[in-house]
């Protein structure tokens, strides 16, 4: 949320230096302030599709600005003002710079899953995250290891039978799912697996889709 207000807060404060007619500057302001506040709004409740709504919100943020110039010069002719010449370079030269850094930080890679995407267990069961390092980042995939102890009457079987039962309740059912939205493949994946009377679950993040390779276990 905090990137929206970092790329579209400039855009506004320009076009108010650019802007020449009273009522077309805050009409546009208006329709800006509102476009921020819609995006940030969206990507609190879709975090998913962060970099598509920041994306579409710096594409309206400038075709609002472009409109709102063509209707001043319409009005008033083409203008020779340093402030307005100055100001509409500044905003070129942003956008810019914005889009750049955009599509430095779009690659896709992989990542480390929060624990907390299949964390807290069902009552009685404890849960140890293992610390991670480089060792357990591939080009392709991070994975995060969660060793999970069950009650002292638990066999191994039903602790394991549990866990994927608590994985799927919580939204894992196929194994993978997506990480970003529309233009993101990446995905995380958890599978489960038994040892010693422990149960394994391993969390990764991946660069690539990989719902049709990744099951539970």
């Amino acid at each position: 949320m905090l990137l929206v207000l970092i790329a579209v807060g400039p855009v506004l404060l320009l076009w108010l230096l650019m802007s020449r007619v009273p009522r077309v500057r805050w009409s546009a302001a208006l329709i800006l302030a509102g476009l921020t506040a819609v995006a940030v709004m969206l990507i609190y409740f879709l975090p998913r599709g962060g970099r598509e709504i920041l994306l579409s919100c710096l594409v309206l943020a400038l075709a609002t600005v472009i409109l709102s110039r063509l209707v001043e010069r319409r009005r008033l002719g083409p203008s020779r003002q340093t402030r307005v010449i100055a100001s509409a370079y500044l905003l070129a030269g942003w956008l810019f710079a914005v889009l750049c850094c955009f599509a430095l930080l779009w690659r896709p890679g992989p990542f480390f899953p929060s624990a907390d995407t299949v964390l807290p267990l069902p009552d009685g069961l404890r849960a140890t995250v293992n610390p991670v390092d480089d060792g357990d980042c591939g080009p392709g995939s991070c994975t995060r290891t969660i060793t999970v102890t069950g009650r002292p009457d638990e066999t191994g079987q039903d602790l394991y039978l549990e866990v994927r039962r608590h994985l799927r309740a919580g939204g894992w059912g196929g194994g993978c799912r997506p990480a970003g939205w529309l233009l993101d493949r990446t995905t995380e994946c958890v599978e489960v697996s038994l040892t010693d009377g422990q149960a394994t679950i391993l969390l990764s993040g991946n660069r690539d889709d990989l719902r049709h390779l990744v099951t539970i276990g």
